[in-house]
């Protein structure tokens, strides 16, 4: 491409106009007159130059700012996410926890009742047992009151009233006999007896574990129950930080989009001036025979792509024209395939897409969702197509359409495309 030399232009219009012939450029007040209206000129050209660095730089300055508090909007947003994430687990575990500590509780209450049960029955056998030693007790006490008291009778003159030697012994037997028998019992009672003492006594020691045990539990219980408690509070309150971020950085998407609508506005007038300027120019130097290389975006022709750039361009597609009719999303395609084809932007789709305070959706991560996941199949067909060629619009810019402000540019759906 040539560069503009507007000195030389200026020179040879200044000649033409003037009636001045080249040989004569040597002539005092030729060189004067021309070089005061070479500084003015210049002067012009410089007053154009800084009155729109002027206009650019503070919306430049102005969407950094806001792209840095946005990013740190969403840098706190996700550290709330993963604080929440946390929270949700950890709230889940003592869920699960308290849980199985209510269903422990409820398995010792059952083990409690069954052990209660079992010292109820065991202290009526001891109940009735120790009623048996007592009948037993008093029977043998009777008895031997019987052989020793019955009719005045002792157990020496029953013995002496037998009739033979055998009778003698049958009846020392039995008397022997009855003794033994009553003794017998009561051991035996006895021991019955101690045996469910003894029982009794170990079902007492396992109940006072048990309700030891039970009392553990309940406070497990209500430490979770209260553990549990407070985490549902920090997960409420977090909720709410959430909600509070997610409006924050809300906000700082609008401001940015409103921001990017500015830049673009002063981006756009800039370069209508500047090609004003150099329609001027061309036209000035037209007698001249100079040349200039003046781009034009919107080829028209099929753009060489591959599967990552369909992916992105239906992606950008779906996340500013996604509501809107075909044409519009044919329109956002067209302006990013406009901007890789103009030399005042990057050449790829990537580029241009990355380029820092270009589009929103990039910026606010909404981009990358919609590209993890896949665009909708129309928007990946508006891609398609207009990877094809099919330009819709010769424009490089786009934003909401502003009823009552927006004076120039193409309106397509809800979109205005300059």
């Amino acid at each position: 491409m040539k560069q503009f030399n507007f000195q030389k232009v200026f020179y040879k219009q200044f000649h033409i106009r003037n009636g001045i012939n080249n040989n004569d450029t040597g002539n005092h007040t030729t060189q004067s007159l021309y070089r005061r209206s070479l500084r003015t000129l210049s002067a012009c050209v410089l007053c154009f130059t800084v009155s729109f660095t002027c206009i650019l730089q503070p919306v430049h300055d102005t969407y950094a700012a806001t792209q840095e508090d946005l990013d740190r909007a969403n840098a706190a947003l996700d550290t709330l996410k993963q604080q929440q994430a946390q929270l949700s687990s950890d709230f889940s575990n003592l869920n699960s926890q308290l849980e199985t500590s209510g269903q422990r509780i409820a398995g010792l209450d059952s083990q409690i009742t069954q052990k209660q049960t079992e010292i109820n029955d065991l202290q009526i056998k001891i109940n009735d047992l120790s009623n048996q030693i007592s009948d037993q007790y008093n029977s043998m006490k009777l008895r031997i009151k019987y052989m020793y008291e019955k009719d005045n009778t002792t157990i020496f003159d029953l013995l002496l009233n037998s009739k033979s030697m055998a009778e003698l012994l049958t009846r020392t037997e039995y008397v022997y006999q009855i003794s033994q028998y009553d003794r017998e019992m009561l051991d035996q009672l006895n021991d019955i007896y101690m045996q469910n003492k003894e029982a009794n006594e170990a079902l007492t020691a396992d109940m006072n574990e048990l309700n030891s045990l039970r009392s553990q539990a309940d406070a497990e219980y209500n430490n979770l129950n209260t553990l549990l408690s407070q985490t549902q509070t920090q997960l409420d309150t977090t909720a709410d930080n959430i909600t509070e971020a997610e409006q924050l950085a809300l906000q700082y998407e609008q401001e940015l989009e409103n921001q990017r609508i500015e830049q673009e506005r002063a981006e756009a007038e800039q370069a209508r001036r500047e090609a004003e300027a150099k329609a001027a120019a061309e036209q000035s130097s037209a007698n001249t025979g100079i040349s200039y290389d003046v781009t034009s975006s919107g080829s028209g022709s099929p753009l060489a792509h591959s599967d990552s750039d369909l992916a992105m361009l239906a992606a950008i597609i779906e996340c500013e024209a996604g509501n809107q009719p075909y044409i519009g999303k044919l329109a956002v395609g067209s302006v990013v395939i406009n901007r890789v084809n103009s030399s005042r932007f990057p050449n790829s789709i990537s580029a241009v897409l990355y380029a820092s305070g270009q589009f929103t959706p990039v910026a606010s991560g909404r981009f990358a969702i919609v590209l993890a996941r896949g665009a909708s199949d129309s928007c990946v067909q508006a891609a398609q197509e207009v990877l094809n060629g099919n330009i819709v619009i010769d424009a490089l810019f786009f934003h909401v359409y502003r009823s009552g402000t927006d004076n120039y540019g193409t309106v397509i759906g809800d979109h205005i495309f300059y």
